[in-house]
């Protein structure tokens, strides 16, 4: 493991993630500060925007089912995340 070092860029603190860690340009993340002072980043995922979208990767042809068919038409409620 190496070490880097934090620099000012603009308004920003930056920290740079060497290539040797596999991190694909555009990835975002998600990131929080521990209370130890240990920066902590997870990846974040697209949320989908239909369910064919959702099942994308799925085993086999996906469709949706009948009493589902209305479900990428519906408005969240709350803080779900669709």
């Amino acid at each position: 493991m190496g070490t880097v070092k934090a620099r000012i860029q603009g308004n920003a603190v930056v920290v740079t993630i060497p290539k040797s860690m596999g991190v694909k340009p555009g990835t975002k993340y998600r990131f929080q500060k521990e209370n130890d002072g240990t920066l902590k980043l997870t990846p974040t995922r697209k949320v989908p925007d239909s369910m064919e979208e959702l099942f994308e990767d799925w085993h086999g042809k996906y469709e949706t089912p009948d009493d589902l068919k209305d479900w990428d038409n519906n408005q969240t409620e709350g803080e779900e995340l669709w």
